[in-house]
């Protein structure tokens, strides 16, 4: 499940389970609330994770990539100062200093994200269903103090706010996809030098396949199986074979 940001079931389905909020019954993807509401997803079983969604009030006019806060220091209550079509994520402990991101259409599109080169992404199972920018690993050129990250099985890279809750560096352990620090992404602990036994994954660097910066046993590694346009070159710090 996720912690505070982004979650390593995206992915896992493309359905919106419809929750009940306010005794109103909504879907992320249609924004389909009564006038002045906004649909948008929440904690209602779980304190610490996206599980639910529900109509909310409209508060605010931010849209995707603008600064945004909770309406209290709860970042799972689903109330926020973002327009309709999009929540506040990446809020700090006072649940404050976020940034608003789209939520997916029906279709998976994201005409609002980077020109409509977003990615959708449908995580914790389908509930919330969003956006996010697309990036390159070797640059790192994400907005803000965001970093740059990839599924191996696809689609190309996005950008997310990191949340290095064991440190972040190369060789720490990690838990999901957002654990690691700019440049650096969480890969099974099995392919990797030195990861504790036990450990679900650790941190490794993004490298050049023309320019190898691995250490020790590690080898700079075809990030895809099979080549991406435009991502033929990187690669990933791991053990050969």
């Amino acid at each position: 499940s996720p912690t505070t940001t982004y979650p390593t079931t995206a992915g896992s389905t493309t359905d919106d389970t419809t929750t009940s909020g306010m005794d109103v019954e909504c879907m992320a993807r249609l924004q389909d609330c009564p006038e002045g509401l906004k649909c948008t997803a929440y904690a209602k079983v779980l304190q610490d994770t996206w599980d639910a969604n529900k109509c909310v009030p409209e508060a605010g006019d931010g849209v995707a990539g603008d600064p945004c806060e909770m309406a209290d220091a709860d970042m799972f209550s689903g109330i926020d100062n973002c327009a309709k079509g999009y929540i506040c994520l990446n809020t700090d402990d006072q649940g404050k200093n976020g940034f608003c991101v789209e939520f997916c259409q029906a279709d998976d599109s994201c005409p609002n994200t980077t020109g409509g080169t977003g990615i959708c992404f449908p995580a914790n199972d389908g509930l919330l269903p969003i956006c996010l920018a697309t990036c390159d690993p070797l640059v790192q050129d994400c907005p803000g103090t965001q970093a740059c990250y990839g599924d191996s099985e696809g689609p190309p890279f996005f950008c997310f706010q990191p949340d290095p809750q064991d440190g972040g560096q190369d060789g720490t352990t990690c838990e999901f996809t957002n654990a690691c620090l700019p440049g650096l992404q969480c890969q099974d602990g099995a392919t990797l030098e030195g990861c504790p036994p036990g450990s679900i994954g650790c941190c490794t660097p993004f490298c050049p396949l023309d320019g190898d910066v691995c250490t020790g046993a590690e080898e700079c590694v075809a990030f895809f199986m099979e080549p991406v346009p435009g991502f033929e070159n990187v690669g990933i710090c791991v053990l050969p074979g």
